[in-house]
C-alpha cells in the first residue's frame, strides 16, 4: 500500500429509509406487519430516465432515490419527497427496474403470488397474470428475466373458467392511464399437461408473448430445463447471469445471446409449441464456472479494471474472498461474444464489498459505468480498488462527527467508545455513496468521493487513463490515491480548486522527486516474477500489487531485491515517458478546450501545468505555442543554445485554417493530436466531432465510420447529395445541436452555419426529424413525427429534437385539432342560444365543432351556426299558435307537434355526419349523449311547453330507433385518428341494461374501427342479453372494424344470426327479420372484397329465400341485404373471381327477370330444408321478383363495379320498348340505371348530354308530348313513359352522385341541381325553371310521394357530390326544402332523413371530411343511398335504417390545415397541388390556400408549401389503394390533417398582412432613427420600437431579445451610439435574411476587435490571450474558401464579406502601426525573448502574441535551424527563400524576419 494513502469518509448523515417516515405520516405500517418486514433499495435517479434524456425526472434529485416495499405497498421517494405510491391487490415478492426491448422508457416490475404488474414513468399499467409460479424476475438489457419455481407450477387461485381469467386484473388497478392486460400471455410456453416448456423466460415487451428460452451444449440447443440453477444475478448492462446450483455446490456464469438460427435445436416437439411470431432464439451459454462453495455469492456486481475491461464480482463469505473474473469480449460480425479466460481471475480477501463510482466518476466503458470496488476485509478495513490495484484506506471521520451524527449531546466519556467503532457491512452502493453498518448497530450513509468535483481534473485523469498504456496508468493511480495528506482527495472538505491542485501536486511531484524502485515495474525478469501463475504457487490468497513492499513472503522479498538492483537510467526513462505521454494526452485535452467558449478558466489552469511539463521535458515548442496562447499567465523562458529534437506541438485550430484553405487532404494530420484520433475516447469527444464535421464539408474519404483524416464519425442514416448534407448528417449523428455550436469560437462556428443554411431550404425528405431541428425546420421535424396521440413513445426523440434547437426554437407542442371535450366546454359558443334565449343554453352534441381552423375557414360566415341550429334535437321546438288556443287549437297543435316530431326524429342522422370525427375523447369520462326533446314550445304564450299526448301516440315506441341513431351520432364524433380505444373505456360506458344508446354507440365504435379492442367473451356477453338494437348496432359495427378480414371468430357470431344457414340438427330459433338481415350485411363487411366461394353461395341462396320471421312484409328488405352482401364480398372481382361466377350470374338474372328456376345443384345448400318450414316466396318454382331483383341487381352491380362489362351491362337493359315498359316495374329501372352505370363508371360524365343518353328513344317519344290531348290508351301509355322517365333521371343523378362523391365538381354540382329545382317545380311551382327543355306535367302521371323521394335523392347526390364544401346555394336549398315541408305538412320521416342526412354530408365533419370513390367506398354510399325512404321512425323493413350510417366507411380526411411551428396557430398558406396522370387527362396542377380539402388520394402527385412568406416544403405520396388516413396509418405525413409550416422571419402572416403591404422588412425598418443613415438625417417623429418591429415579424426569443437589450434608445456616448447603430444594421442582416443565428457570430467577432483597439488604445490589457485571433483567421479561411470555390452556397454568403474584411483590414492597421512591436520581433525571432520590464510588458506580450498569431510566425527554434541550413547553403537570406521555407507565415512577417536577420546576426 503506498505510503499514507488514506483517505477519510465523508458521512452525509445516520441513514433510516425514508420509506418508514412516509409510512408514519401516511397513519403507520399496515396493521399485523412486523416492523421489520420490508424491504428497501436504494438506486440512480438516472435509471429512472429515458434512454438518452436530457432532462432531469420531474421531481428528481441529485439524492439517492428509495423504492420501499412492505406488504402490497410500494413507495418510491426521491431524497425526503414521496414521488409514487403504488398499491397492489397482493404482497410483493420481487421488484426491480427494466428496460425492455426498445422502449426508452424505464419500467417498474413487480411479482406478486399470481400476476406480474408492470408500471411505466408515465403512469401506463400491464398486468400479466401468471399461470405457474415464477419466483424471481431479473433484469437483463433487453427484456425481463423470469424464472418457474420446479414444482407447483400451476397456481390453485387462477381459474380458467370461459369468463377469461386474464382480464380480471384489468379494472382492479384504474390509473391515470388505461390498463392493458394481454390475453393469452404465457399459453404457448406452456406443455399440453400443464407443465412449463422452460424453466427461464425472457419478456421483450409487456404486451406481446414471453419467449422460452435455450441452452447450448455442444453445438446444439436444448429446452433450458435447469430448474436447479437458481439465479442470483443479472446485468442490465450487459447479457449476463449468474446462477447458482445448490447440489453441484458450483456458481455459473451465463451468457444471454441472440438469433441461434445456425445452431440445432434438439427438441423438435416443443419448438412446434413455439408462437410463430418468435423468429429469434434466446439462449444461455456457460462461460465459467466455479465449484467448492456450499452457499451462493451473497453479492454479485460488475466492476472496471484499471485497463477498462469489465470484472465480475463474487463476494464468497464462507471463504471471506472477494472472487474477480476479467470478462474478455471480442467483436465477430458485428456482434460481441463474451468469454472469460481461466488466468484472468484474482481473489480479495473481504467480507464485504460493492461496487463504487470513485476514480472516475460519470464515466461508461462502452456499456458499462465505470465502478471501483469497495472491500471491507476481515481485519474491519475499508480499501478501494481499481481491479488489481488497492488505491488507498478509508477510514471513519472523527469520534466527534460521529457523535454529532447520532444526535449526542454531552460528548465526555464517549469518545472511547466511538474509538472502539468497526465497520462490519456495507451496503446501498450508489454511485460513489454507500452505507456503513458500525458494531453498534447505527448505519450511515457516506460518500467516498467528496462533491463538487473539478470537471477539468476529471477530464486530464480520464485521458491519461485512456491514453496511456496499463502499467504506466496504474503507477499514476498509485501516486494519485498513494500519497500524503497534500495529494489528490486527501481531505474531505476541500473546494473544486484545491482537487486540480492535488492533482498538479501529483504531476509536479513526479517531475521532481526521485522514483522508488519498488513502485516501478521494470524488466521482464520483473514481470515473470508478478505473474499471476507465479503469485498462484507461492501462495493460494494474494492481493495482486495491492501494497508494493508490504509483502510477508520470503521469495517475495527475493524478487523485490532483484527489482532493487535495476539501475537509474532505467527509472528516468520510465518516468521520462510517462511524462512525455501525459504531456501529449493533457495537450490533446487543452487543443480540446480551446474550442468550448465556455472554458476559458480550465484552460488557464491547464496551460501552467503543461508549460511546467514542457519545461521540465525540454519541450522549447510545446513552451512557445502556449506562451502564445496565453502570454500573460505563463513565464518567460530563454531559448536553449543547442537545438534539441523538439517536436511541433498538434494545433487543431492551424488544422482547422488549413483544412478550409487547403482542402482536408493538405492540412497536416500532425496537427491533430494522437488521442482524437483514438477510437472510443470521450475525454476529447468535442474535438473528434468538430474535426469530423470539417473533414466531411472539406472532402474528406469515408471507410465505415472512418473518415481519410483519421478520426471517426457516426452520420446518421438519410441520403446527401452534397459535402454540406453529408455535414449536416454527421452533425445530426453526433447528437450536435444549435445550442453546441454557440459553444465553439464564432469563427469555427462558421463553416458548420454555412453547411446548416445551406441545406435549410430544400433538405432531403427522408433525414431524421432531429435533422429538420437542426435547420431550423421545425415544420419538417414534425413532419416526420405524425403520431400525436402517441407522443409520449418518442421522448427520446423529443429530448434529442430539444437538445438540438435550444435555444432558436420554441418546444415542441403538437396541435391536437379537434380539440378534446374539456377544450370545448372552455369555450364562449359552446352553448346553443336561440333568439328568444328560451331556458337558457342546452349541450346539443355541436358545441365542439367551433375550433380555430373553422374560425379560419369560414370567419364571420355564420353558415356553421345555421347547421347547428338546424340539426339541434335538445330542445323543444316552435309552435305557432294564437295567443288564446281553443280546444281545436290544441287538436292542431298535437297534429303539428306530431309532424315536427318526425323531423326531430331524422337530424341524428344529420349530425351525426356533421360531428363525424371531429373529437378527442377522454378515456376517463363517460360518453355523453345529447337529448332527443319530442317536446315543443309556445312563444305566443310565453314559451310554455307543449308534449305529446301519450294516450294518442305511443311516445317510446317512436322513440326506439331515433335514440338509437342518436346515440350513433354522439359516438361518431369521436375521431379514429385517436388510435386505440380502450376495451375498458367501453365497457364502461355499458348499462346495466341493455338500451338503445349503448346499442348506437356500439354501431359508431365500430364504424371508427374501434371494436377490435372486445374479446370474444365480451362479444357473446352482449349477444346473450338478446337485445335487437343492441345485437344490430354489434354485428355492423364488429363487421365494419373487421372489415375484410374473414376474422373466423366473427364470422362465426354472425352466422348464428342466419337461421337458414344452421344445420337441421341445430334447434330452432326465432329471430327477428331485422336481425337477420343486420348480419347479412355484416357478413358481407367482414368478406369484402374477398370473392369467398362458399360465402357467395350463402349470400345468393338468401337473396331468393324469406326470413324465418312471420312478417312478409320485411323479406324485401332481407333480400335486399342479402344483395348487398353478395355485392361486398365480390366486390369490383366479378371478372377475377374463382369459381362458377358465369353460373352465380346466371342466377342472378334469373331472380331479376323471374323465369323458372331449375335446381342446378351448384348453388343449392344442406339448408334447404328450412324452406319448407318458412315457406317460399311464391308457389312452385317461380321467383318472386318484385322481392329477389332489388337485391339481384345491387349484387351484380357491386360484384362489376368499374369493370366495364359489356356483357352483363347489355343483360340489364333498359326498356326500349312499350311491352318492356309494362314488365319492368318503374323502380326497378331506377335500380338497373344506377347497376349500369356503376359498371360503366368512366363513361358517366357530368353533361346534360350524358344524362339524356341514358333515355331510350320511346321514353324520350313518349314524354315529348305530355301536356297534348289524346285518349286514354295513350294516357295509359304516357304514365309508363313518364314514370320510365323520372326512374332513369334519377338514378343517373345517383350515379353522378356517386361518380363524383367527395369531388366538388362544379359540372356535376350544376347538373344536379338543375334536375333537384326542375323535380321541385315539377311538384309545386315555386320559381321560374331554366329548364325549358325538360318535359313538364310530370305530376299528372307520378304521386307526389314518389316525385317528392325523387327530388330528395337528388338532393341527397348533389351533397354527395358537394360534400365537406358547406356550398352555400347547396345549404339555401336545403333550408328552403326542410322550410317547405314544415310549411306544407309533407313532414314524412324519410324526406326529413334526407334532408338531415344531405346536410349533415355538405358539412361533414364540420367541413374536415369528404368522401372518396375507391370500391369499397361507392359500396358503402350505395348502401346509404339505397332509394327506398322510410315511412316513419321505426320502418325497418325494406332497408335496415342502421345502414344509412354506412356512409362512414366511406369517408376520409381530406382536410388540411397549416399550423405555424412557431406558435401553434393556424395560418394561411398558399399550396400548390399536383395531380398525376390519368387516362383522362395529364399531370395538372393548381392552386390553394389552406385550410382546404385535397384531392382523393388515387390522383394526388404532390403538395408544395409556396409564397414568399413561408419555408418551402415539398410532399410526394406514394399511390396506394387503401384510404390515408384509416387510423393505421400514422406514418402518413397528412395522418393528422396538420401541415406544420414554418414562417420566415421578416414576413407578418396572411390574417395580419393579407396583401403584403406590411412584410417588406426594409420598409419598415427605415422608420427606425439610426439604421442605414446617422441620426442627424433621420426624423425621430414616428420611429417604432425596434423589439416591438421585431416582435411582429419574428416570433424568435433570442431575436427579441436581442433587440430590447442592444438597440436601447437611452443610450448618448459616442461609443454607445456606433455600437447601437452597429447592432441595428446586424439585426436589420439576419432578420430580413432569417439567420438570428449569426448575431452571436457577428457580436463576438466585433467584440474581439474591440477589445484590442481597447487594449493598445488605454493600455489596459482586456483580453489575456490570442485565442480570438485564431478564430477570426479561422473565419477568413472560410471567406477565403468561398472566394475560391471550395464550398459554395446556395442562398449567397451567411455573413457580409465586407464586415470580414474589414475586421482583417483593422487588425493588420494595428499590429503594423504599434511602436514598440518590431524591437520585440526582432528580439523574438533572434533569440526567443518576451518583453521583460514593468508596466509595458503586459501590452507589449500581448500584442506580440497577437502578431505571432495572426501572421503565423515560426518559433525561434524553427527560425535558428532554418537559418543554419541557409548558413551551409552559403546563400543569404531573402523573402523569396524565407517564403520556401516557411509557406504559412505572412510576407508581412517573412520581410520582417529577413530585415531582423540581414541586420543582426542570429545568437546561437
Amino acid at each position: 500500500m503506498p505510503r499514507d494513502g488514506v483517505r477519510e469518509l465523508t458521512v452525509l448523515s445516520e441513514f433510516r429509509p425514508f420509506g418508514l417516515t412516509a409510512e408514519a405520516l401516511d397513519g403507520g405500517s399496515p396493521s399485523g406487519d412486523d416492523d421489520g418486514d420490508y424491504r428497501f433499495f436504494l438506486f440512480d435517479p438516472q435509471v429512472a430516465k429515458q434512454r438518452d434524456e436530457a432532462v432531469e425526472v420531474e421531481d428528481a434529485s441529485s439524492s439517492d432515490h428509495e423504492l420501499f416495499v412492505r406488504g402490497n405497498r410500494i413507495i418510491w421517494s426521491a431524497g425526503s419527497r414521496v414521488y409514487k405510491r403504488f398499491t397492489l391487490p397482493s404482497k410483493v415478492i420481487k421488484v426491480c427496474w427494466s428496460r425492455m426491448s426498445d422502449m426508452s422508457e424505464a419500467l417498474l416490475c413487480v411479482l406478486q403470488v399470481d400476476r406480474l404488474t408492470i408500471y411505466g414513468i408515465a403512469g401506463e399499467v400491464v398486468s400479466v397474470p401468471l399461470p405457474y409460479a415464477i419466483t424471481s424476475i431479473w433484469s437483463l438489457p433487453f427484456g425481463l428475466l423470469l424464472q418457474r419455481a420446479s414444482e407447483g407450477s400451476l397456481l390453485s387461485n387462477i381459474s380458467l373458467s370461459s369468463s377469461n381469467p386474464f382480464l380480471s386484473a384489468r379494472d382492479a388497478f384504474r390509473q391515470k392511464r388505461d390498463i392493458y392486460t394481454p390475453t393469452h400471455m404465457f399459453d404457448y410456453c406452456t406443455r399440453s399437461d400443464g407443465t412449463s416448456m422452460s424453466s427461464h423466460i425472457i419478456l421483450k415487451d409487456p404486451l406481446e408473448d414471453p419467449q422460452i428460452t435455450y441452452i447450448e451444449e455442444r453445438g446444439k440447443l436444448n429446452l433450458m430445463w435447469e430448474f436447479d440453477e437458481r439465479t442470483i444475478w443479472t446485468s442490465d448492462c450487459l447479457p449476463l447471469m449468474v446462477s447458482y446450483n445448490k447440489g453441484k455446490m458450483q456458481h455459473s456464469l451465463w451468457v444471454v445471446e441472440v438469433n441461434g438460427s445456425n445452431l440445432q435445436v434438439v427438441n423438435p416437439k416443443s419448438s412446434d409449441l413455439v408462437s410463430p411470431l418468435m423468429s429469434t432464439k434466446h439462449y444461455f451459454r456457460r462461460i465459467w464456472q466455479g465449484k467448492g462453495s456450499h452457499t451462493p455469492a451473497s453479492k454479485v456486481f460488475l466492476a472496471v479494471d484499471d485497463d477498462g475491461t469489465p470484472i465480475i464480482c463474487f463476494l464468497l463469505l464462507e471463504q471471506k474472498k472477494l472472487l474477480s473474473l476479467q470478462l474478455q469480449s471480442l467483436e465477430v460480425n458485428n456482434e460481441t461474444v463474451y468469454d472469460i479466460k481461466p488466468d484472468m481471475s484474482w481473489c480479495i480477501s473481504a467480507i464485504a464489498a460493492a461496487a463504487v463510482a470513485v476514480t472516475r466518476p460519470k464515466v461508461k466503458v462502452g456499456q458499462l459505468p465505470h465502478r471501483d470496488v469497495i472491500t471491507l476485509t476481515p481485519a474491519n478495513t475499508l480499501l478501494l480498488y481499481c481491479g488489481k490495484q488497492c488505491l488507498c484506506k478509508y477510514v471513519m471521520p472523527s469520534p466527534l462527527v460521529i457523535a454529532q451524527l447520532s444526535g449526542g449531546g454531552d460528548l465526555s466519556g464517549v469518545n472511547n467508545a466511538l474509538d472502539d467503532l468497526k465497520i462490519v457491512e456495507l451496503a446501498e452502493a450508489v454511485e460513489g455513496r454507500i452505507n456503513i453498518v458500525l458494531n453498534n448497530g447505527k448505519n450511515y450513509r457516506c460518500t467516498l468521493r467528496r462533491s463538487p468535483s473539478s470537471s477539468l481534473t476529471s477530464e486530464c485523469i480520464a485521458a491519461m487513463a485512456e491514453g496511456l498504456n496499463p502499467s504506466l496508468y496504474k503507477y499514476f493511480l498509485g501516486l494519485l490515491w498513494g500519497g500524503d495528506d497534500s495529494t489528490y482527495l486527501a481531505k474531505a472538505d476541500l473546494c473544486a480548486d484545491s482537487e486540480w491542485e492535488s492533482f498538479c501536486n501529483v504531476i509536479t511531484k513526479l517531475c521532481q522527486n526521485p522514483i522508488r524502485n519498488s513502485q516501478l515495474p521494470h524488466s521482464s525478469w520483473e514481470f515473470l516474477v508478478k505473474s499471476k501463475y507465479n503469485q498462484q504457487y507461492l501462495r493460494s490468497n494474494y492481493v495482486a500489487g495491492a501494497f508494493p513492499g508490504l509483502l510477508s513472503n520470503s521469495k517475495e522479498s527475493d524478487s523485490s531485491a532483484v527489482i532493487a538492483n535495476h539501475t537509474e537510467n532505467t527509472e528516468e526513462a520510465f518516468c521520462m515517458k510517462l511524462l512525455t505521454e501525459t504531456l501529449d494526452l493533457l495537450h490533446a485535452v487543452y487543443e480540446t478546450l480551446k474550442l468550448d467558449n465556455l472554458r476559458k478558466r480550465d484552460l488557464g489552469l491547464l496551460v501552467v501545468l503543461l508549460y511546467d511539463i514542457a519545461n521540465f521535458l525540454h519541450e522549447p515548442s510545446y513552451m512557445d505555442h502556449y506562451k502564445r496562447d496565453f502570454p500573460m499567465l505563463l513565464k518567460d523562458f530563454v531559448m536553449p543554445q543547442f537545438l534539441p529534437a523538439s517536436k511541433t506541438p498538434p494545433s487543431l485550430f492551424r488544422w482547422l485554417e488549413n483544412c478550409l484553405q487547403h482542402g482536408c487532404a493538405s492540412a497536416s494530420i500532425c496537427d491533430i493530436p494522437l488521442l482524437v484520433c483514438r477510437t472510443g475516447t470521450s475525454v476529447v469527444n468535442w474535438a473528434r466531432k468538430i474535426i469530423s464535421f470539417y473533414s466531411l464539408l472539406c472532402g474528406a474519404e469515408q471507410s465505415g465510420k472512418s473518415l481519410s483524416t483519421g478520426v471517426t464519425c457516426n452520420i446518421a442514416p438519410g441520403l446527401y447529395h452534397t459535402r454540406e448534407e453529408l455535414t449536416v448528417l454527421g452533425m445530426v449523428g453526433e447528437k450536435f445541436g444549435l445550442h453546441h455550436l454557440d459553444l465553439l469560437p464564432a469563427g469555427v462556428s462558421l463553416p458548420l452555419r454555412h453547411a446548416i443554411d445551406k441545406c435549410r431550404e430544400s433538405p432531403p425528405v427522408n433525414w431524421p426529424a432531429a435533422a429538420y431541428v437542426l435547420l431550423g425546420r421545425e415544420d419538417l421535424a414534425l413532419l416526420h413525427l405524425r403520431d400525436t396521440t402517441k407522443y409520449s413513445e418518442l421522448d427520446c426523440t423529443r429530448s434529442n429534437l430539444i437538445l438540438g434547437s435550444t435555444p432558436y426554437m420554441l418546444p415542441l407542442h403538437p396541435v391536437t385539432i379537434p380539440s378534446s371535450v374539456s377544450d370545448t366546454h372552455e369555450m364562449d359558443n359552446s352553448k346553443l342560444e336561440d333568439i328568444d334565449n328560451f331556458d337558457g343554453p342546452v349541450i346539443d352534441g355541436m358545441e365542439h365543432i367551433f375550433n380555430s381552423s373553422t374560425q379560419l375557414r369560414y370567419g364571420r360566415d355564420l353558415r356553421l351556426n345555421e347547421v347547428r341550429r338546424l340539426l339541434c334535437s335538445a330542445r323543444p321546438v316552435v309552435i305557432q299558435t294564437p295567443v288564446n288556443p281553443t280546444a281545436s287549437d290544441q287538436d292542431f297543435q298535437q297534429t303539428q307537434l306530431w309532424h315536427l316530431a318526425q323531423r326531430t326524429t331524422a337530424l341524428p342522422f344529420g349530425r351525426g355526419a356533421f360531428t363525424l370525427g371531429t373529437i378527442c375523447t377522454l378515456l376517463t369520462e363517460a360518453l355523453a349523449v345529447p337529448k332527443l326533446v319530442l317536446a315543443g314550445r309556445l312563444p305566443a304564450q310565453q314559451n310554455a311547453t307543449v308534449n305529446l299526448d301519450p294516450n294518442v301516440r305511443n311516445i317510446q315506441e317512436l322513440k326506439s330507433w331515433p335514440e338509437f341513431h342518436n346515440a350513433v351520432a354522439a359516438g361518431l364524433r369521436l375521431s379514429p385518428l385517436q388510435g386505440k380505444m380502450s376495451r375498458t373505456w367501453i365497457l364502461y360506458n355499458k348499462p346495466d341494461e341493455p338500451n338503445v344508446t349503448h346499442a348506437g354507440l356500439l354501431l359508431a365504435l365500430g364504424l371508427h374501427g374501434h371494436l377490435r379492442v372486445l374479446t370474444i367473451t365480451d362479444i357473446f356477453q352482449y349477444y346473450s342479453q338478446e337485445h335487437e338494437s343492441t345485437t344490430v348496432g354489434l354485428m355492423i359495427g364488429l363487421a365494419a372494424s373487421y372489415r375484410g378480414t374473414m376474422q373466423p371468430s366473427i364470422s362465426k357470431s354472425l352466422y348464428v344470426h342466419l337461421p337458414a344457414r344452421h344445420p337441421s340438427s341445430f334447434p330452432e330459433l326465432e329471430l327477428p327479420t331485422l336481425i337477420q338481415s343486420a348480419a347479412l350485411i355484416s357478413v358481407g363487411l367482414l368478406y369484402e372484397g374477398s370473392a369467398h366461394p362458399q360465402t357467395m353461395q350463402i349470400l345468393l341462396s338468401e337473396i331468393g329465400r324469406r326470413s324465418g320471421g312471420d312478417n312478409v312484409h320485411e323479406r324485401e328488405g332481407y333480400a335486399v341485404s342479402a344483395g348487398f352482401a353478395l355485392g361486398l364480398v365480390a366486390l369490383g372481382r366479378g371478372q377475377d373471381a374463382i369459381g362458377s361466377i358465369d353460373t352465380l350470374v346466371d342466377r342472378l338474372f334469373h331472380y331479376i327477370g323471374g323465369k323458372e328456376l331449375h335446381n342446378d345443384g351448384l348453388f343449392s345448400s344442406s339448408a334447404d330444408e328450412y324452406n319448407r318450414s318458412a315457406g317460399q316466396i311464391a308457389d312452385g318454382n317461380v321467383v318472386n321478383i318484385d322481392v329477389t331483383a332489388p337485391g339481384a341487381i345491387i349484387a351484380l352491380a357491386l360484384m362489376y363495379l368499374k369493370t366495364e362489362s359489356e356483357l352483363v351491362v347489355s343483360r340489364l337493359s333498359i326498356p326500349k320498348t312499350k311491352f318492356e315498359l309494362q314488365y319492368i316495374r318503374p323502380d326497378f329501372i331506377l335500380l338497373r340505371v344506377i347497376a349500369r352505370n356503376m359498371i360503366h363508371w368512366t363513361r358517366i360524365q357530368p353533361s346534360e348530354n350524358w344524362i339524356q343518353s341514358q333515355i331510350p328513344e320511346v321514353v324520350k317519344n313518349g314524354v315529348s308530348g305530355l301536356g297534348n290531348k289524346t285518349d286514354d290508351v295513350y294516357e295509359m301509355d304516357a304514365e309508363a313513359y313518364v314514370h320510365a322517365y323520372v326512374n332513369i333521371i334519377v338514378g343517373a343523378c345517383i350515379s353522378l352522385g356517386l361518380r363524383f362523391a367527395g369531388t366538388r365538381d362544379g359540372n356535376a354540382q350544376e347538373l344536379l341541381y338543375k334536375y333537384a329545382v326542375y323535380f321541385l317545380n315539377e311538384i309545386k311551382p315555386v320559381c321560374t325553371s331554366n329548364s325549358n327543355d325538360l318535359p313538364k306535367g310530370l305530376s299528372v302521371y307520378v304521386d307526389r310521394g314518389t316525385l317528392e323521394t325523387y327530388l330528395h335523392l337528388i338532393v341527397l347526390s348533389l351533397c354527395v357530390v358537394m360534400a365537406g364544401s358547406g356550398h352555400l346555394q347547396t345549404f339555401r336549398f336545403l333550408k328552403f326544402l326542410r322550410s317547405r315541408n314544415s310549411a306544407d305538412g309533407h313532414a314524412g320521416f324519410g324526406t326529413q332523413m334526407a334532408v338531415s342526412l344531405a346536410s349533415g354530408f355538405l358539412f361533414i365533419g364540420g367541413g374536415m371530411w369528404t368522401f372518396s370513390t375507391s370500391n369499397c367506398s361507392i359500396a358503402a354510399l350505395l348502401i346509404t343511398l339505397y332509394p327506398r325512404l322510410p315511412t316513419g321512425p321505426n320502418d325497418n323493413r325494406c332497408h335496415l335504417q342502421a345502414f344509412r350510417h354506412l356512409y362512414v366507411l366511406a369517408t376520409e380526411a381530406r382536410w388540411i390545415q397549416t399550423v405555424d411551428v412557431d406558435t401553434g396557430l393556424p395560418v394561411y398558406v398558399p399550396l400548390e397541388i399536383t395531380n398525376k396522370e390519368t387516362d383522362l387527362y395529364s399531370e395538372t396542377s393548381f392552386c390553394e390556400v389552406t385550410p382546404c380539402s385535397l384531392p382523393e388520394r388515387a390522383i394526388l402527385k404532390s403538395v408544395r408549401v409556396c409564397g414568399p412568406r413561408y419555408w418551402p416544403q415539398l410532399i410526394e405520396l406514394c399511390p396506394k389503394e387503401k384510404p390515408w388516413w384509416n387510423s393505421g396509418e400514422n406514418h402518413h405525413p397528412f395522418n393528422s390533417g396538420v401541415l406544420y409550416v414554418k414562417r420566415k422571419v421578416g414576413a407578418c402572416s396572411y390574417v395580419d398582412d393579407p396583401i403584403g403591404s406590411q412584410s417588406l422588412l426594409s420598409r419598415a425598418m427605415h422608420k427606425m432613427s439610426a439604421l442605414s443613415q446617422p441620426k442627424s438625417c433621420l426624423p425621430t417623429t414616428d420611429a417604432i420600437p425596434v423589439d416591438q418591429l421585431v416582435s411582429t415579424f419574428s416570433s424568435d426569443p433570442s431575436l427579441i431579445a436581442f433587440a430590447h437589450l442592444f438597440c436601447d434608445s437611452s443610450w448618448s456616448n459616442r461609443f454607445e451610439l456606433d455600437f447601437q447603430e452597429f447592432c441595428q444594421q446586424v439585426l436589420f442582416e439576419c432578420v430580413s435574411k432569417d439567420r438570428p443565428a449569426l448575431l452571436q457570430v457577428y457580436l463576438s467577432l466585433y467584440a474581439t476587435i474591440g477589445h484590442i483597439v481597447d487594449s493598445v488604445v488605454s493600455g489596459t490589457c482586456i483580453i489575456g490571450d490570442s485565442l480570438s485571433l485564431s478564430s477570426l483567421k479561422v473565419a477568413l479561411a472560410y471567406y477565403e474558401a468561398l472566394s475560391n470555390g471550395r464550398l459554395t452556397t446556395s442562398r449567397g454568403e451567411i455573413m457580409q464579406s465586407t464586415f470580414l474584411g474589414s475586421l482583417k483590414k483593422r487588425v493588420e492597421d494595428i499590429l503594423n502601426f504599434s511602436g514598440d512591436l518590431n524591437k520585440d520581433i526582432c528580439e523574438y525571432a533572434l533569440s526567443g525573448k518576451w518583453p521583460t520590464g514593468n508596466y509595458p510588458v503586459a501590452k507589449s506580450s500581448i500584442t506580440l502574441s497577437w502578431y505571432l498569431q495572426w501572421y503565423n510566425v515560426p518559433s525561434p527554434l524553427d527560425i535558428k535551424r532554418a537559418m543554419e541550413s541557409i548558413k551551409r547553403a552559403k546563400t543569404s537570406p531573402s523573402i523569396p527563400l524565407l517564403r520556401v521555407v516557411f509557406p504559412t507565415t505572412h510576407v508581412a512577417a517573412l520581410d520582417a524576419i529577413n530585415r531582423f536577420l540581414t541586420s543582426s546576426p542570429v545568437k546561437g
